[in-house]
């Protein structure tokens, strides 16, 4: 598919971040002194950009148990920007998108930033996503999400989302990052495709960064 950007300037900019030649293949920059991530969570193999986040996030946070605000470093993560979210714990129960990247918000129709992850709403399932995302500062961990979203063609898509913990900045209030990506190869994927929610939960899976994982919490298997 070839786009002309004299046709259309947003359409130029949109469609490398959403080729899958593009998606499968990002990069982090990392310096080399780092550990190279796993490549497995437990049976799950990582998809590319899940890998390049995790090892970007090891290096980031060196010796200590996690990064803090300032080790986010958009010259590091340049090629994973579009995929990428920071949300912050504004409450309790409040956990709100403060960055949520241009690839995102054009894969789903909407840009999420400002918005809290958990709606207003009760839903099924909502206590129990609250209580995942909390552990990864009390005990320090990561979480790997898999979400099934539906594409214009009517087929469930597996999003795979890895969430890393971040210390807050002088504000005190801490941060998760992560990336978005769909496991389903995508061929040409349409500049019109658009995934919309529900974002059903398929599977959820503590990620160990070297405390261990939460017991007797609630997860889902397959």
């Amino acid at each position: 598919m070839k786009v002309d950007a004299t046709d259309n300037q947003r359409t130029a900019w949109v469609w490398p971040t959403l080729s899958w030649d593009v998606v499968s293949k990002v990069k982090v920059r990392l310096s080399g002194s780092s550990v190279p991530a796993p490549q497995h969570i437990r049976d799950i193999e990582l998809t590319n950009m899940s890998h390049q986040f995790f090892s970007w996030w090891l290096e980031a946070r060196g010796d200590r148990p996690m990064p803090v605000r300032d080790d986010v470093s958009p010259k590091a993560l340049v090629e994973l920007l579009p995929y990428f979210r920071l949300l912050r714990w504004e409450s309790e129960s409040s956990l709100v998108f403060r960055i949520f990247g241009s690839a995102l918000a054009e894969a789903t129709g909407f840009d999420l930033t400002g918005y809290c992850t958990f709606g207003e709403a009760d839903y099924e399932g909502k206590a129990e996503d609250i209580a995942r995302l909390k552990l990864m500062h009390s005990h320090p961990c990561g979480l790997l999400l898999h979400r099934a979203l539906t594409g214009p063609d009517g087929k469930n898509y597996i999003c795979e989302l890895i969430n890393l913990p971040v210390l807050g900045g002088g504000d005190g209030k801490d941060n998760i990052v992560g990336t978005v990506v769909t496991r389903n190869e995508v061929g040409e994927m349409m500049l019109d495709f658009k995934l919309t929610p529900p974002l059903h939960l398929v599977r959820a899976v503590f990620i160990d960064i070297g405390f261990g994982v939460p017991e007797n919490v609630p997860y889902l298997e397959l």
